[in-house]
């Protein structure tokens, strides 16, 4: 059955991380329509039959309910279908990227600049954007590498107290022990709070 062959890809969709990937595949999908596209523009393809053509070069999803942008083959197919009704393309696409090409499109057909131009132009800017967020991650990945470990100190503290004969439970029998718990769990917001700034600091946010 269908929604048994798509299980694993929903399965993983809900990995740490998995958005994050999903929207750089994405964003490296488009840039290569770009690419694809000013090439066969050069290559001395119109405009009007170009999206046709391009989505026969991606392959279609199969999902169960059909969606406006579900996949790069169906929107250039969907652009297709409304060149052929007169209307313009990416009309019913949500997102920065479709609202860009949309507005190459709009400007090379009103100010005559060349579309091919346009859209290698538009690529080029993408990847200088996808290569400076991988360098912001690559920043950042000491920073949540240290706040996953300040999560995990006071757990594993707790685990060698009860290694070592002193359960937990006998530090709440006194004043001590809440105050001691209370530091400690104070202890680790600040730590969390500290961690977060310089994550933040090392993506470049504020």
């Amino acid at each position: 059955m269908r929604w048994a062959a798509e299980l694993p890809g929903r399965l993983l969709g809900w990995l740490p991380g998995s958005a994050r990937r999903r929207r750089e595949r994405e964003a490296e999908e488009f840039i290569t329509l770009l690419r694809q596209s000013a090439a066969l523009l050069q290559a001395g393809r119109r405009p009007e039959g170009l999206w046709a053509e391009l989505a026969g070069l991606h392959e279609p999803c199969r999902p169960v309910v059909r969606r406006p942008g579900c996949c790069l083959h169906h929107a250039l197919v969907d652009a297709d279908a409304a060149i052929l009704l007169g209307q313009p393309p990416w009309h019913e696409m949500t997102g920065r990227h479709w609202e860009q090409l949309a507005g190459c499109l709009s400007v090379s057909r009103e100010a005559g600049v060349p579309l091919a131009g346009l859209l290698e132009r538009l690529a080029d800017a993408l990847e200088d954007g996808q290569d400076a967020h991988q360098a912001r991650e690559a920043a950042s990945a000491g920073p949540r590498s240290t706040a996953r470990l300040l999560g995990l100190l006071p757990v594993a503290g707790l685990g060698l107290s009860a290694l070592a004969g002193a359960p937990p439970t006998d530090l709440l029998t006194g004043p001590l022990g809440w105050l001691v718990v209370g530091t400690g769990v104070a202890l680790a917001v600040v730590g969390h709070l500290w961690t977060r700034a310089l994550a933040r600091r090392a993506e470049g946010g504020t």
